[in-house]
């Protein structure tokens, strides 16, 4: 009878052959470094041949043997060790050689010598072929390793053989030793060049999202632009990219050659990773690449778009500008567009799939892909985002020092916050008993809360509640403070103020008398403001802190969430930095307050927070009138907005300072993410803080600036210098974080040329070994690296099977890896690895004569000890984010 698959049956199908696939790809990695082991003691067994050492064993992994073969006596389960000494012992009691009684003394004669030249007569090979149950390394075992006698003073000594490897000239035992090293490189050059010649997808060294306030974003560097070298090196991908920044030394300067429309960018920004703490490693603050196919928006919900919004699944064809198309050739040229309009919308012509449902990420990450679309246009815009005087103040992002509240970028998935409901782009309102928390208030409720449960609460757009539609609640959102200052100047009044604006709103006469009815026992001033406060506000949680996995200590609960200062459609300040420095800053001296809503500025209506920045950009060097609402007071006063180069000099948001007073650099004192406490760099122009070091050096003075426009074009002009002016502070409120992101741009890369893909991969290999040894030297000496970077077995056969999902060519790259990271860890300068035992053997050349037996012995238990703890660790650290997703 035949079984017809349900909608069930074919999704536990569909998950059986998925978890098969993962299966598979684990299988191939563990065959694959099983191979690279198998090449690197390849190395040494036929170093060994050659110097003509007797191998007495060529293991494939560690522990009990599995199988094992020898020549003449064919593969065997278990060992064939007994079988060869079987059948020689019989050789050589019926030749009369020894007695079966000497030949089992383990104190007597070894008669190791009588038995290979037995076995050898009988066609029996004295190497013993192993597969153990370990597929994790291998091992070679040559006659001398572990061959010794003690002496009549008690000393170790090594047996007399002419084959031991112990008594093989230095020369000839150095070749041994480097041999595996020297072919894991050859196996790594020759992947490479495979993997060259067939050719694979590689993130292209094309910069995507530039994160605020990071050495990129102060150095200028823009969404689209093409990173094709750093100080001189050829930069192939993204991955080239992060290794070259993330391996740069402490306080080293790159110089990176960028190509940004078609054209080089000129000067070069150079730039100086920092530290990220969190991460343990030197980063510059920039994301891939992006190609113009939407994969989803950072704030609100994608499946409840409107037509006129982006919809998962588009493709971005053009932009328009001044009326005009604009071709799109990726992602970055829309950023940069949207920078540009500061807030404001802007208007993409999309072509948008007529059956998304039927397209999987597969079809999309194709070039050019066959879909049936319709042209739609739509409107987006970038979220307004401001950045800390202090770049180690995480909650001192503001304008001036007004600081918005806090807005959540990204919920981490299956997390405490993610857990309670809070989606990307809530407003946090209340958390515990913080109301409109700042940043550091944010972080306390959490972690005061221990494994507890924590209310809180959000705004959030779209929201329809109380049986009043979205419709209807977007409505008073959007007239909030106007019905608000209607009611505290007449409440009865302000009834017939809401119910005209509603109507002339195009609210129906249902949605007109659910408003009535909500607000019928709303009597006095206080209920009035206080309902339309909260009308998009909705509770969540509890929120269950959780504190990372940890055997000997109780870290503190994480902040399972990404949040900014960003509110882009209320203007509530919800903290006044006092101080920028020594500085007081403008919103301190302005007298406001906390809670304060800020309603116009010198009479002219502000909204949002980008409109607020505007406002107070287009009056630098003059005294603002803003008017306010504290609570249930309308109240105005006077913001003196300090003047800047910027504004003076009419600098673009995008055009880069590139000179000031003819210098391009200074020295700052900064605060040392690393060591703590302060020290001295050196900053390039255009990093704000350079700029404002630069003007400071020339206080009374003025000072010829120059700067480069998008374009490359030059431009000059002189500022004069004062003390109230060197604050470059539209340079902090110039950032406009994206609202949408798309796929990952991919390149496909090959040298079909034979000869070109051997030499690029003998390069490749060489600059895969020098990463690993820089590795571990920023690991140990400098510290900017951290130990949390480094995987283990599991984390290497996990990376691995992730790899091996995208085709046979891809894992023959990342074995190509594994194999020159294996040649450096075998040959670093420790006990038991083969990079311990050259070091004894340089030793032993200037000696004259072998380290003692004892002294190899108690290293190499040592060695074994330093590498069992290693192990753990890692493996510690592997276990730890596959059980926690990190």
């Amino acid at each position: 009878m035949l079984h017809c698959l349900g909608a069930t049956d074919t999704s536990i199908f569909g998950e059986f052959m998925s978890a098969m696939s993962t299966v598979y790809s684990y299988l191939l990695v563990i065959f694959g470094f099983s191979v690279v082991v198998f090449i690197h003691e390849l190395g040494h067994f036929a170093a060994a041949k050659w110097a003509g050492v007797r191998v007495q064993a060529f293991a494939i992994g560690f522990g009990r043997r599995l199988m094992s073969f020898r020549q003449g006596i064919g593969f065997r389960f278990g060992s064939t060790e007994a079988e060869y000494r079987r059948r020689v012992d019989e050789v050589l009691i019926a030749r009369g050689v020894a007695t079966r009684d000497e030949l089992n003394n383990p104190e007597g004669p070894a008669f190791e010598a009588e038995r290979v030249a037995a076995g050898r007569e009988m066609g029996l090979s004295e190497t013993e072929y192993r597969f153990n149950v370990l597929p994790l390394g291998g091992y070679v075992q040559m006659l001398g390793q572990e061959d010794f006698v003690v002496d009549k003073t008690g000393e170790l000594k090594v047996k007399a053989d002419p084959d031991s490897f112990t008594n093989k000239p230095v020369g000839k035992r150095m070749v041994i030793v480097s041999a595996g090293v020297i072919m894991n490189l050859i196996f790594a050059a020759i992947l490479f060049t495979i993997v060259n010649m067939v050719g694979m997808p590689q993130l292209s060294p094309v910069l995507g999202y530039v994160v605020e306030n990071t050495p990129a974003g102060r150095a200028g560097l823009l969404p689209g632009d093409r990173i094709l070298d750093i100080n001189g090196d050829e930069i192939a991908n993204f991955n080239d990219l992060m290794m070259r920044i993330t391996l740069s030394d402490p306080d080293e300067t790159l110089t990176m050659r960028v190509e940004r429309d078609g054209k080089i960018v000129s000067p070069s920004p150079e730039i100086r990773p920092e530290f990220v703490e969190e991460r343990e490693v030197r980063q510059i603050g920039v994301a891939p690449g992006e190609t113009r196919r939407v994969w989803g928006v950072t704030f609100g919900d994608i499946s409840a778009a409107r037509p006129d919004e982006l919809h998962e699944k588009d493709e971005i064809h053009s932009i328009v500008v001044d009326g005009k198309e604009m071709e799109c050739r990726d992602a970055g040229v829309v950023r940069r567009e949207m920078m540009r309009a500061e807030g404001r919308p802007i208007e993409l012509i999309v072509k948008r799939p007529k059956h998304p449902e039927t397209l999987t990420d597969e079809d999309l990450k194709q070039f050019d892909p066959p879909i049936e679309t319709e042209t739609r246009r739509v409107n987006v815009s970038a979220m307004w985002l401001p950045l800390p005087y202090d770049s180690n103040d995480r909650g001192g992002a503001s304008l001036l020092g007004l600081v918005p509240r806090l807005t959540v970028i990204q919920a981490t998935p299956g997390k405490s916050l993610d857990k309670a409901g809070v989606k990307a782009g809530d407003v946090i309102v209340k958390i515990g008993d913080y109301e409109y928390p700042t940043y550091s208030e944010f972080v306390n409720a959490i972690r005061k809360a221990g494994p507890g449960a924590l209310s809180i609460q959000v705004r959030r757009k779209g929201l329809s509640r109380d049986g009043l539609s979205a419709a209807v609640v977007s409505f008073c959102v959007a007239q909030r403070e106007r019905l608000i200052r209607a009611g505290i100047e007449d409440l009865k009044e302000a009834r017939d103020v809401l119910a005209d604006l509603a109507r002339n709103a195009g609210i129906d006469e249902a949605g007109v008398a659910a408003l009535n009815k909500e607000l019928a026992e709303a009597r006095t001033v206080d209920a009035w403001r206080k309902w339309f406060e909260k009308v998009d506000v909705l509770t969540l949680g509890p929120i269950k802190p959780e504190a990372p996995f940890a055997l000997f200590s109780r870290p503190a609960a994480t902040i399972d969430a990404d949040v900014r200062n960003i509110d882009e459609d209320h203007l509530f300040v919800a903290d006044v930095i006092s101080k920028f420095g020594e500085r007081v800053t403008p919103a301190q001296q302005s007298g406001l307050k906390r809670g304060a809503v800020i309603l116009s500025v010198n009479d002219r209506p502000v909204r949002r927070w980008y409109e607020l920045s505007h406002a107070l950009a287009a009056n630098a060097g003059k005294t603002v009138q803003i008017e306010y609402r504290l609570v249930n007071e309308i109240t105005r006063t006077s913001f003196i907005v300090p003047a800047s180069v910027q504004t003076s000099l009419g600098i673009g948001a995008e055009d880069r300072i590139v000179k000031v007073a003819d210098k391009t650099q200074c020295v700052v004192r900064v605060a040392d993410t690393l060591g703590g406490g302060f020290k001295e760099v050196s900053l390039s122009l255009p990093d704000w803080r350079a700029i404002e070091a630069l003007l400071k050096e020339n206080i009374g003075k003025t000072v010829a600036v120059e700067y480069v426009t998008p374009s490359g074009e030059r431009k000059n002009g002189e500022y004069a210098v004062t003390a109230e002016n060197t604050d470059p502070w539209p340079s902090r409120v110039q950032y406009y974080a994206m609202t949408f992101f798309c796929y990952p741009l991919v390149e496909w890369q090959s040298t079909p040329n034979p000869l070109k893909a051997f030499v690029a991969g003998v390069e490749q290999a060489h600059h895969a070994t020098m990463s690993t040894i820089k590795t571990i030297r920023h690991m140990l000496f400098t510290r900017t690296v951290g130990v949390s970077n480094v995987s283990g077995p599991l984390g290497i056969a996990h990376k691995g099977s992730e790899v091996a999902q995208g085709g046979i060519i891809a894992l023959f790259w990342f074995l190509g890896l594994i194999s020159a990271n294996l040649a450096v860890i075998n040959f670093l300068p420790l006990p038991i690895v083969d990079g311990g035992l050259f070091l004894f053997l340089i030793l032993e050349k200037i000696r004259g004569e072998p380290v003692s037996i004892k002294t190899q012995v108690a290293t190499q238990l040592l060695g074994i000890a330093l590498i069992a703890t290693v192990f753990i660790l890692v493996t510690y650290q592997d276990i730890l984010r596959l059980v926690t997703g990190a």
